[in-house]
């Protein structure tokens, strides 16, 4: 019985150490996490200071965007003129030789406006839109047919003042030059056309 008591003793004190050293390793485990804590609180309290400053110093001075001027856009308005700077008289197709025009191929351009042996377009309104370039609201109509004329919109491109391109807002395009009357064959070279021309 005696030894008994001993074993259990023995038993118990070896228990009770156990809980002793888990209860101790635990304290030092919670000791170490509230120091972090600590740590980490001092650290945090530190920064936010300089956090508030640079807010601060951030809030005072003026974003950069803001103090740049907005780019200007710029803007060229039609303007109105009197006539297309071209030179009055006979143009042809570009495709086709001066001394080779025909009826199909041939326009006059009047101080009026612009047509051929069948057709006339009268120019209502010459608006400028750049260097070159010009709309121009034209009645266009059939001389051999008492129609009223269709009012329409094209733009010519011009090339120096004895070329251009004309693009119809119908769809129609066509490319003529300048040619001297001198240059045409027989039939034109007799018109007199000063009194459309001067």
């Amino acid at each position: 019985m005696g030894t008994r008591l001993r074993l259990g003793s023995s038993l118990i004190f070896t228990a009770a150490m156990v809980a002793l050293a888990a209860c101790g390793q635990n304290a030092a485990t919670a000791e170490n996490a509230n120091t972090a804590d600590t740590t980490t609180s001092a650290a945090d309290a530190a920064a936010v200071p300089e956090t508030a400053n640079t807010t601060a110093a951030n809030e005072a001075a003026p974003p950069a965007v803001a103090d740049a001027a907005p780019a200007k856009v710029q803007t060229v308005a039609a303007q109105t003129v009197t006539a297309l700077p071209l030179k009055r008289g006979y143009y042809v197709a570009s495709d086709t030789p001066c001394s080779q025009a025909s009826n199909a191929t041939t326009t006059l351009l009047r101080r009026e406006g612009i047509g051929g042996a069948r057709d006339f377009c009268e120019f209502k309104k010459i608006e400028q839109t750049g260097p070159n370039t010009y709309r121009v609201t034209e009645a266009c109509g059939d001389l051999q047919d008492s129609a009223p004329p269709e009012t329409s919109t094209s733009i010519y491109t011009l090339t120096g003042d004895t070329a251009f391109t004309a693009k119809s807002e119908h769809g129609w395009e066509r490319s003529a030059r300048y040619c001297a009357q001198s240059s045409m064959p027989p039939d034109w070279r007799a018109n007199d056309i000063s009194d459309v021309t001067g």
